[in-house]
């Protein structure tokens, strides 16, 4: 009887330890620790890929007790981008004037904003002070929110200034004028410069967002968005003090992964943000009408008043850049990606990873090579954007912060292998939506030839310089430039064939034998294929009708 007793207890226990959700099975810490994030409303200017200047709004700061580098705004007058700045703390808003150490940040809006990310064990403070319009005064002084988009926070806590509360400007004067320092206006005005106070405890790990809920039709436009980010405790993206993007991994929803990339998806209508900067000119063309008159009306292209309805975009972004921005190259006088990345430490875009490596994290989970990789996509555009991944086909762990797991689950231990499960290479995402993707770069090693230089035979341990199977020759995309005629494509003593055989720096990317794209600068001893990742209405592709570029960024899958 007693053994019988025993045995049904034991059961007992593991049908309760079955049962706990994937997050609580993830870890939780002893001590819960308060985050505090210092951010600070206000405006500022940065340019497009292509160069031209674009006035935005934003948010700056950081992480408390950290430090933090932000670009400073663009000069559209002198044509200077100046270098960036850090600071060793985002420093404490303080009710009232802007104070001088607040006045550094003033004019200075980043886009995307900062990453705000935590574990599901911490409570996160977020601290909003508006600063103002500060890098166009002229511009609307309007107050700002932070709505946390996907939290199910109460409603004090929801940044809807209908429903809760709004930062109003602390250079706001009550005249109505704009100034940091209001004495000779009559004193600022009522309500200048509160501080808002956001709090949450979220125990759902997974990908979220913030936006300022103010005119959200124009407010999200003008660039008022970031990422968010809740780990599990024990996830190395956590305690490693990185966050998101930084080459750390931990586990969603019982999966596995060795690092994680941010997508924030978003696009760019100028008229919008030349209408906010006062700089908006309508369009308009001569008629004649019914009574044979002339008459001026406006084309729908440019009215002469500006509505958000007319939306149009020109521009499509990938966490801020434009592609080829996105895979880290620069244009000369324009952008510097080293510069972008230092302030924008967790919005890589160029995703890398490993085809073969069986020493990641994830090998004894999956038991299968290759890095697994966590695509965390978020819309925060006003479009629906399908967007389309070459070469892999990545499982679909949830949408919205929730698991799907009906599609791909983790039972027993055991994940729904790679090839099962709900697996899409195409995503239709709505605006507003995330989706939380795992790819498993051990597929182009299993199932593409490739040349993989520096891989050794696991069981001969004769190095190899081609996966086994694979054969040379196939894809003419150099040439000899004696003759002009075409060569293999591992001929590689010889140039790539010239995009559309003009002379230029767009050169064709060759395969199944690859070598990079041209102009790409690769880790030291780093050969890999690229796959483009990219809006499949590809129109969004461009940098305002310019093909490549937009919404567009690609996969490396390295040896």
């Amino acid at each position: 009887m007693k053994k019988l007793i025993t045995v049904f207890a034991t059961l007992v226990i593991l049908v309760g330890l079955l049962a706990i959700s994937p997050s609580e099975a993830e870890g939780k810490a002893a001590n819960p620790a308060t985050v505090v994030y210092n951010l600070y409303a206000t405006d500022g200017y940065m340019r497009l890929a292509d160069g031209e200047p674009l006035y935005i709004y934003g948010f700056v700061g950081g992480r408390k007790g950290e430090a933090f580098t932000y670009m400073p705004s663009y000069n559209p007058l002198t044509g200077i981008q100046a270098p960036n700045v850090t600071l060793p703390d985002a420093p404490d808003p303080t009710g009232g004037p802007v104070t001088s150490a607040e006045a550094v940040l003033g004019g200075n809006a980043q886009l995307p904003a900062p990453v705000i990310w935590a574990t599901s064990n911490d409570v996160v403070e977020i601290r909003l002070k508006n600063l103002g319009v500060q890098a166009q005064p002229t511009a609307p002084n309007d107050p700002h929110s932070i709505h946390l988009h996907g939290l199910d926070v109460d409603a004090a806590n929801d940044g809807v200034p209908e429903t809760s509360i709004g930062a109003v400007p602390a250079n706001m004067c009550v005249d109505g004028s704009t100034s940091n320092d209001c004495t000779a206006a009559g004193g600022p005005a009522l309500g200048a410069g509160n501080v808002i106070v956001y709090m949450f405890h979220q125990t759902n790990p997974g990908t979220y967002m913030y936006h300022c809920h103010q005119e959200a039709d124009i407010h999200v436009q003008m660039g008022m968005y970031g990422a968010l980010v809740i780990y599990n405790p024990a996830d190395a993206a956590a305690t490693s003090g990185l966050g998101p993007g930084r080459g750390q991994g931990g586990t969603l929803w019982g999966f596995k992964y060795d690092k994680d990339y941010i997508l924030l998806l978003t696009e760019i209508d100028v008229r919008q943000h030349e209408d906010e900067e006062g700089t908006y000119t309508p369009g308009s063309v001569l008629v004649r009408t019914t009574s044979d008159e002339v008459a001026e009306v406006p084309t729908s292209n440019n009215p002469l008043a500006w509505n958000p309805i007319e939306y149009t975009p020109q521009y499509w972004l990938i966490n801020g850049l434009s592609f080829p921005n996105t895979i880290h190259l620069d244009t000369p006088g324009v952008f510097s990606y080293s510069d972008w990345l230092a302030a924008y430490p967790n919005y890589d875009a160029f995703i890398r990873g490993s085809v073969g490596t069986t020493l990641a994290p994830s090998y004894s989970f999956y038991k299968t090579p290759g890095e697994k990789v966590l695509i965390r996509m978020i819309n925060l555009g006003f479009e629906t954007q399908p967007m389309h991944i070459h070469g892999f086909h990545p499982k679909i762990l949830g949408v919205d912060q929730r698991a799907w797991t009906w599609a791909n689950k983790v039972v027993w231990g055991r994940p729904t292998p790679f090839g099962v499960g709900l697996e899409k290479n195409t995503f239709l995402i709505g605006s507003g939506e995330t989706y939380d993707l795992l790819m498993d770069f051990g597929q182009q090693a299993l199932s593409t030839p490739q040349y993989a230089p520096n891989v050794v035979d696991p069981e001969t341990g004769v190095a190899l310089t081609m996966w086994p199977g694979s054969t040379f020759g196939g894809t003419q995309t150099r040439y000899d430039p004696t003759t002009g005629q075409p060569q293999a494509n591992t001929s590689t003593s010889f140039p790539a064939i010239p995009d559309a055989g003009i002379p230029g720096p767009d050169l064709y990317i060759g395969g199944p034998v690859v070598i990079g794209l041209e102009g790409l600068t690769q880790p030291p001893g780093v050969v890999g294929q690229l796959f483009p990742f990219h809006n499949h209405d590809d129109y969004k592709a461009t940098n305002d009708g310019a093909y490549p570029g937009g919404m567009f960024t690609m996969l490396e899958a390295v040896p």
